[in-house]
C-alpha cells in the first residue's frame, strides 16, 4: 500500500498547492474530514476553515473557503473559492478582521437572510484566519 498521496488544491485563480501527503485534514460542509493514504474515493462540499496538509517534504496550512473536495485513486483535489496561505496572514490584521466580522453579524441580526449568511460566513473565514495565525505562533 501507497505511503502517500498527491494533493491539489486549487482556486478559480491559481494552483495553491500541489505535493505528496501522508495526511490531509480539512473542513467539510458538515464537519472535519480527514484523509490518509488508500482513502474510499468522495466527493464533498467544502466548509470555511483550516486545511493541513502532513507530508514527506513538511507540514502546509492554508484557510479554504468553500468549493468541492475530491478523492479518486491516490489523488485529493480540493476547487476552493479561496485559499490563504497560513504564513501569509498577519495575527493583527486576522484579529481585526474578526471583531469587524462580529460587530456586523450583531448589527445585522434583522436583516435578510442571504446578509446573515454573508455576515456569518465573513465570521468563519476571519475565525479561521485567527486560528492558522495562532497554529503558526505556536511553532515559532
Amino acid at each position: 500500500m501507497a505511503t502517500t498521496f498527491r494533493c491539489s488544491v486549487v482556486t478559480p485563480s491559481s494552483v495553491s498547492l500541489t505535493q505528496d501527503a501522508t495526511y490531509v485534514s480539512f473542513q467539510a460542509f458538515d464537519g472535519q474530514k480527514g484523509v490518509m493514504p488508500g482513502a474510499s474515493p468522495f466527493l464533498t462540499r467544502l466548509g470555511t476553515g483550516l486545511f493541513t496538509l502532513n507530508g514527506p517534504s513538511g507540514n502546509t496550512t492554508l484557510v479554504v473557503d468553500g468549493g468541492f473536495a475530491q478523492m479518486q485513486g491516490d489523488a485529493l483535489t480540493l476547487l476552493a473559492d479561496s485559499a490563504v496561505p497560513a504564513d501569509s496572514i498577519d495575527a493583527k490584521a486576522a484579529s481585526d478582521e474578526l471583531q469587524k466580522a462580529n460587530a456586523a453579524a450583531l448589527s445585522g441580526a434583522g436583516t435578510t437572510e442571504s446578509a446573515r449568511n454573508a455576515a456569518e460566513r465573513a465570521q468563519a473565514v476571519a475565525h479561521a484566519k485567527v486560528a492558522a495565525a495562532r497554529a503558526r505562533g505556536t511553532r515559532n
